[in-house]
């Protein structure tokens, strides 16, 4: 009799065991599949930050003053002749009060130059004009207020054929980061235009 009872205090211990381990291994289980969520988020989120930051490769710093937005607006052309190249700012002399700073660079194929100018001023509302401008470089660069009022730069080209280039901007004193799509690119013969003149 004490047999059998202690046979049956070890199968009922070895149930309990067994009870037991089944409770630790979903407990592991659930603890497992839980930290496999959190890792899987943690991937998740650090390739979304990655990604953001791909998109963002064209801001070189932190927003404030100094900070380079790189390749704004682009200009290609695989056509003949000569040429006026025209980057029409999103600054109005009459409304906006703001300073910029923006590099050129390039290759002027059949001219056999490098392009390389750099345009810097101040869009001053409180005159209605653009004050303190400068315009260095290459191809003849020039500053002027088209007959929209708003600030242009200009670059001119003897010979057009495969002449690209990318515009690069610094956010300086009191002006914006200005971003792709604020510059608009107009090809034209003309010295001057005016953007409403040259939609597109």
């Amino acid at each position: 009799m004490a047999l059998e009872h202690d046979i049956a205090s070890l199968v009922e211990a070895s149930e309990a065991l067994a009870s037991t381990v089944d409770n630790q291994i979903e407990s592991i289980n659930n603890t497992v599949s839980s930290k496999m969520t959190e890792v899987n988020n943690f991937v998740a989120q650090q390739k979304a930050r990655v990604d953001s930051s791909l998109d963002d490769l064209t801001i070189i710093g932190d927003g404030e003053r100094g900070t380079l937005s790189m390749g704004i607006a682009h200009f290609f052309t695989s056509g003949y002749g000569s040429t006026n190249v025209h980057l029409r700012l999103p600054l109005n002399v009459e409304v906006d009060t703001e300073m910029f700073h923006l590099k050129v660079r390039g290759y002027a194929y059949h001219e056999a130059k490098a392009i390389d100018a750099t345009f810097v001023g101040y869009a001053y509302a409180h005159v209605d004009n653009l004050v303190q401008e400068q315009a260095t470089g290459t191809h003849l660069p020039t500053l002027y207020v088209g007959e929209d009022k708003h600030v242009y730069c200009r670059l001119s080209f003897e010979k057009k054929h495969y002449a690209m280039f990318s515009v690069d901007a610094m956010r300086v004193g009191s002006g914006r980061l200005l971003k792709a799509g604020d510059i608009r690119v107009i090809e034209s013969d003309e010295e001057q235009v005016s953007g409403d003149d040259h939609a597109g």
